[in-house]
């Protein structure tokens, strides 16, 4: 996806202002994240290596990483899809004038 493109410019400024209030409200987010913490703490208690531990470390931050990216990809989705879904009724019969624009 460009980046620079009004459609991503949108997504980024729309999850900068949104995302972290509505996480801070979302009931499914906060219950991953204490059932996690738990983990995490499990896991700093283990008398492992510090190359064990960079490993780890570097594996949890790359898959979130791809979840990151993947939720971002699907929300670019749903706002093109909405985007169609709101034109198509408006360019019925005539050539696509958003295509391109987002």
């Amino acid at each position: 996806m460009d980046k620079n493109s009004v459609l991503y410019q949108l997504m980024a400024m729309r999850l900068d202002s949104a995302i972290n209030s509505i996480a801070e409200r979302d009931e499914d987010y906060q219950a991953s994240l204490s059932a996690v913490d738990k983990y995490i703490d499990q896991l700093k208690a283990l008398p492992l290596p510090k190359e064990t531990q960079k490993l780890v470390n570097d594996c949890m931050s790359g898959h979130i990483a791809i979840g990151s990216c993947w939720g971002r990809l699907a929300y670019l989705q749903g706002f093109s899809d909405c985007r169609e879904l709101l034109l198509k009724p408006l360019l019925s019969g005539k050539e696509d004038a958003g295509h391109g624009l987002l």
